[in-house]
């Protein structure tokens, strides 16, 4: 398999590589633009980047896999707090931010497994995230079975980084696939898209981007922008992953013309598992697994035989993966993803939170009796509040709490209801949540209204 810099090498030298604004390197300029930022890191351990999306973010990150320095990206919707824990869970030695280089005064240790290049934190089900250490080949592996089961529809294409570079979907399934398929690849900042993305069929447009990768929140903003504005006829594929799609959804955007892919992926796995193709699609499944996954459904989960990441930090990998995701693979080969074995809610943004971390900080407050919170497949979350305060009053309150909260996991909208009992079905005898049945009760389905107000 060749590797990504033996791709970047004989790539066409004229084509221009990465592209910001009106800034252009070519080809035949990156490998001289990551050696020489390579050796500005001879004496580092382990870098943290901290960078706007990018061409120096995307420099920096090859400069680290080129020189062999393990690379901690650190996204931009993490709190301070979870910062603080990733710097010291990776023993970070190095920050690379806005300010530029400097020491951390923190220094690497035995708990990264030799061999590791990058250290993942997802967005974290509660504040202290694990750290997933990928080394390179599990990355490539994923980068080339892309290009295998899209059959080379990249090549000569435009890639548009819609994601944050931090987010291993736009890092490997985007940047480093583009790169070795010899693509041009376009890395707004992502302030340029605006808070709510109300820029993003815009710059679409300017770029002539051929190809980009969603999360289902920002799909619905897309479909929205396009039945406005007018479709995106270079746009040739869209995949989206991170979160629970509606069929119906995919369904409404290809009648826009939009060409939307589903997919499925994992951190451990260095992130695309499985992929719906213009060759081989089944709306309604995230597709079937890549050539190099080895996936099976055991008791209604789904295995994943030799993921490809080398452990979390301070603990070794084990040889089959049990994803927590349940699902299904049908006569075709197609997988499906029913749901989650734990109460993990991933928002339509992508983002992991365990409601339970979310509900602990809500019970924090001594006016707060109980709470519930939800949000699966929403682009932010909700709670249900036992108390007897005024709603003026708890807000209050929410808003306190939600300082402390890094974006994704606070509460945006809530509802003071009655109490949570056993004798309503509520409660289990032993006082634990019965989550689907106050779902069942309280929890109106916004999907249908969604789909209505894309259109």
């Amino acid at each position: 398999m060749q590797s990504l810099f033996e791709a970047i090498e004989i790539n066409n030298p004229s084509v221009i590589a990465l592209q910001e604004g009106g800034k252009t390197l070519t080809y035949g300029e990156l490998l001289g633009e990551i050696n020489d930022r390579a050796k500005l890191l001879e004496n580092v351990d382990s870098l943290g980047l901290a960078l706007d999306n990018g061409i120096e973010w995307v420099l920096w990150d090859l400069a680290a896999l080129y020189a062999n320095v393990v690379c901690t990206p650190l996204p931009h919707f993490f709190s301070e707090e979870q910062i603080n824990h990733t710097l010291l869970n990776a023993g970070i030695s190095h920050i690379l931010d806005p300010q530029g280089l400097r020491e951390t005064g923190l220094s690497s240790f035995d708990a990264i497994p030799e061999k590791t290049a990058k250290v993942t934190f997802t967005s974290g089900t509660t504040g202290t995230p694990k750290g997933v250490c990928l080394p390179a080949r599990a990355m490539e592996n994923v980068s080339a079975s892309i290009l295998t089961v899209l059959e080379n529809r990249l090549t000569n294409g435009t890639h548009c980084c819609v994601l944050p570079l931090s987010v291993l979907l736009e890092n490997v399934a985007g940047v480093y696939t583009a790169l070795i398929a010899g693509c041009t690849v376009h890395i707004p900042s992502l302030y340029s898209y605006g808070q709510n993305y109300e820029h993003l069929h815009e710059i679409l447009g300017k770029t002539h981007a051929t190809s980009i990768i969603l999360v289902p929140e920002i799909l619905r903003i897309l479909m929205q922008q396009t039945a406005n504005k007018g479709g995106l006829a270079h746009l040739k594929f869209i995949a989206v992953g991170g979160a629970k799609i509606d069929a119906d959804l995919v369904r409404m955007a290809r009648d826009m013309r939009l060409p939307v892919y589903e997919g499925y992926g994992l951190s451990e796995c260095a992130s695309v598992v499985a992929l719906n193709t213009p060759k081989h699609d089944k709306v309604g499944t995230v597709g079937t697994v890549l050539p190099h996954v080895k996936a099976r459904i055991v008791d209604g989960e789904v295995e994943i035989k030799d993921p490809g990441f080398l452990g979390y930090i301070g603990e070794e990998a084990p040889s089959i993966l049990s994803t927590g995701d349940i699902g299904f693979i049908d006569s075709d080969g197609y997988l499906s993803i029913t749901g989650r074995k734990k109460n993990v809610l991933i928002t339509s943004y992508g983002r992991n939170v365990s409601p339970e971390w979310v509900e602990a900080a809500l019970l924090g407050a001594s006016d707060i009796k109980q709470a519930f919170v939800y949000g699966d497949a929403q682009p932010h979350l909700s709670a249900l509040i036992v108390t007897d305060i005024s709603v003026t009053e708890l807000q209050m309150r929410i808003d306190e709490i939600n300082a402390k909260l890094p974006d994704y996991a606070r509460i945006k909208d809530f509802k003071i209801v009655p109490a949570f009992t056993p004798q309503n079905g509520t409660l289990t005898p032993n006082g634990r949540l019965r989550r689907e049945k106050i779902l069942t009760l309280y929890h109106k389905e916004k999907s249908n209204e969604l789909l209505q107000s894309t259109c």
